[in-house]
């Protein structure tokens, strides 16, 4: 009876500390700053934020999202070297290759990840809500980069 017990506890064991990792693994990899370069809508190739933020051509725009500790989301964007506004929202990671983001009037939904190259990635949705207009639940493409910007041009295929 001994005999039994040991491997199912190690099992047990195993079990536990895999699962754990890949929560810690995951989080630690998404937490971080991150650049939203462009974020388009229903297959479209506009990039909305030029749209949508104001100065954001003008003023040289930039949307950053903080990940943060439990969840804890943070997007800020600037305009010539200014905050000029900033939304506190919440991120998840449900799965490995999937991101959710709940944080202003056009991020809010489930995302896949994709890496396109390096610290440059392609998070696509079928069912991110969008407020703004109110243009409701459409399929978007948000181009983002971890640490720096990059040109969401180099991301296009």
């Amino acid at each position: 009876m001994k005999l039994f017990k040991f491997p199912l506890l190690a099992v047990a064991t195993l079990t536990i500390l895999l699962t754990g990792c890949y929560k810690f693994n995951q989080n630690l990899i998404m937490k971080g700053k991150w650049y939203v370069n462009a974020f388009e809508v229903s297959g479209g190739n506009t990039n909305l934020m030029e749209g949508v933020l104001p100065d954001y051509v003008s003023g040289k725009g930039q949307y950053i999202v903080y990940m943060l500790d439990n969840g804890l989301l943070r997007g800020e964007y600037y305009t010539n070297d200014t905050l000029y506004y900033f939304r506190t929202g919440y991120w998840d990671m449900p799965h490995k290759d999937s991101v959710t983001f709940v944080i202003d009037k056009f991020i809010n939904g489930t995302f896949l990840i994709e890496q396109v190259k390096g610290d440059a990635f392609l998070l696509t949705s079928d069912d991110n809500d969008i407020e703004f207009f109110n243009i409701g639940v459409v399929p978007t493409v948000m181009r983002i980069s971890r640490g720096e910007y990059i040109d969401p041009n180099t991301t296009k295929p």
